[in-house]
């Protein structure tokens, strides 16, 4: 497992709490990446942790923090009007079941490396960007921009980047590819997605 594997996984991670909003968003947005990032890491890296608990942990950060039927339907991009009412719901389903797949078991891989948030600045729509580095023990650093935003009053995560390249245009280029080879159809993902988490398979996949 290479550590630039393993920085999407914490990267990712480090971003699942929710708080109210206040006078200054962009304060907010900074100590809720700071403040809670330590605690994401602590509690997916805990010693002896079991496979059930640490995907039952990941999963509820995950659900808590990002917002995810827009992350969802940012990555599928321009197939998410051609998908009927019922494919719209699996694949929401599906796409969560992928990421937490995906994601969750890098934390094995944690290797102590440091995280800090080191600016912000406005972005579209009231949403706020957050700049944080991570470096590692080799002496290399990783920008992570985090763009976080507000639903029903709660601060939510819309997308990450890594060095610049956001993970939901990742992921949207991915599944687009898979659609083309199902001659277009929204199906032919969602079964391609569940596969892959059936049988662990997504851990090789995006970031």
């Amino acid at each position: 497992m290479t550590v630039r594997r393993i920085i999407p996984a914490i990267a990712l991670a480090l971003l699942f709490f929710a708080n109210p909003a206040s006078a200054d968003p962009a304060q907010d947005a900074s100590a809720f990446i700071d403040e809670y990032g330590h605690r994401a890491i602590a509690q997916l890296t805990e010693p002896n942790l079991s496979d059930d608990d640490l995907f039952k942990r990941f999963r509820a950060l995950f659900d808590e923090g990002f917002d995810i039927p827009a992350i969802g339907r940012s990555a599928l991009g321009r197939f998410w009007p051609r998908a009927t009412d019922q494919e719209k719901a699996e694949y929401l389903k599906v796409f969560e079941d992928y990421i937490v797949e995906v994601y969750a078991n890098k934390f094995r891989h944690y290797s102590g490396e440091t995280f800090k948030v080191t600016g912000n600045q406005p972005a579209a729509e009231g949403a706020v960007v957050v700049v944080s580095t991570v470096d590692q023990s080799d002496g290399a650093t990783t920008k992570i921009s985090w763009t976080i935003g507000f639903v029903d009053g709660k601060q939510k995560i819309e997308d990450i980047k890594i060095e610049g390249v956001s993970l939901i245009i990742s992921y949207r280029d991915q599944f687009a590819s898979e659609i083309l080879q199902h001659d277009g159809k929204v199906s032919g993902l969602i079964d391609a997605l569940r596969e892959k988490t059936a049988h662990g398979d997504s851990a090789g996949s995006s970031g």
